[in-house]
């Protein structure tokens, strides 16, 4: 590599008496024993209504504070990085024997279910198991892998859409806001990027990335992008917009490091993104309402990503 290593009705129906056809003593005793076991069921859901309202009443009340709450600017722990900077170490060196051929290429082809799942054309995406030190220093590792099969595509094509760094405001929009090649060297590139977060809490973020790709055979590619620099944007797009000092912000970003695969087959081409990122640890006194809410941001960040992708690589047929 040229880079250092890489649900009431529902309710309702449960209340009503078990019908049955059979007037035997262990057919009413049967339908008498169901009923008691779906009335006790009710009964517990019953009971956990009050508390599903006051969490509803209380994240609406959360709501309005958590768009002007500030997290407060806090600096990088130096533990945090270096546990980064580990993490990803080990992740380049199963990535250098990937492409050795020491194992698998492809992520989806080291689970029989993924394989499987990736065949009959869904979408498969899967947090990365890791080690107890995930969290560390006031730093958290997110590690997820997605994987797709294009159909009427080829490894160059995606390649191509996924390289075009100064096309990537229009394709990745909204959460690409502007991108552009600022050098370029054989297979490498420095591109500066400006990425738009939004959820519950909105953040813009100005990253630059360190970006290879390279052709493996002639039916496999790789890439791999790292960030060298991210900085948060402060009231951006306003007359008085300003960048945070690196690493020393509200801590949505500090790291980022993305592996692509691809690889023709007959049936198309496998197109597979991890990404692993580095954030702080969600502030104690707000965890319990935003973990339910950013739980599933991964996810569907990658289903975006690798569907978006798929999409601009065959174009409508004419």
């Amino acid at each position: 590599m040229g880079f250092p290593p890489r649900l009431t009705a529902r309710v309702a129906s449960e209340g009503r008496a078990v019908q049955t056809r059979d007037p035997s003593p262990s057919a009413a005793k049967y339908a008498t024993q169901t009923n008691a076991l779906k009335a006790s069921r009710i009964g517990r859901r019953a009971q956990l209504l009050p508390a599903r309202g006051i969490v509803l009443v209380l994240c609406l009340i959360q709501a309005p504070q958590l768009h002007g709450f500030d997290f407060g600017v806090i600096r990088m722990h130096s533990d945090a990085a270096q546990m980064f900077t580990e993490y990803i170490a080990a992740v380049d060196a199963s990535f250098e024997q990937s492409l050795a051929g020491d194992s698998p290429f492809l992520w989806s082809n080291q689970a029989q279910d993924r394989t499987e799942a990736v065949a009959r054309g869904e979408i498969v995406i899967e947090s990365t198991p890791t080690s107890n030190r995930r969290r560390y220093g006031g730093g958290v590792v997110h590690d997820w892998t997605g994987a797709m099969l294009v159909p009427h595509a080829d490894a160059e094509r995606l390649v191509a859409v996924v390289s075009a760094y100064d096309t990537h405001a229009d394709t990745y929009a909204p959460g690409v806001v502007s991108s552009r090649i600022l050098d370029r060297e054989g297979s490498q590139m420095r591109v500066a990027m400006r990425l738009l977060k939004k959820n519950v809490l909105t953040v813009v973020l100005d990253v630059e990335h360190l970006v290879e790709f390279v052709r493996l055979d002639d039916r496999r590619w790789w890439g791999r992008t790292k960030s060298a620099s991210i900085r948060e944007v402060e009231n951006a797009g306003k007359p008085n917009e300003s960048l945070r000092p690196q690493g020393h912000d509200r801590g949505f970003l500090w790291g980022m490091v993305v592996y692509w695969r691809f690889a023709d087959t007959p049936d198309g081409t496998i197109v597979e993104h991890r990404s692993i990122n580095l954030t702080r640890s969600l502030p104690k006194g707000i965890r319990w309402v935003l973990s339910p809410v950013l739980k599933g941001l991964p996810r569907r960040s990658l289903t975006n990503i690798l569907s978006t992708t798929s999409v601009a690589a065959v174009p409508p047929a004419q």
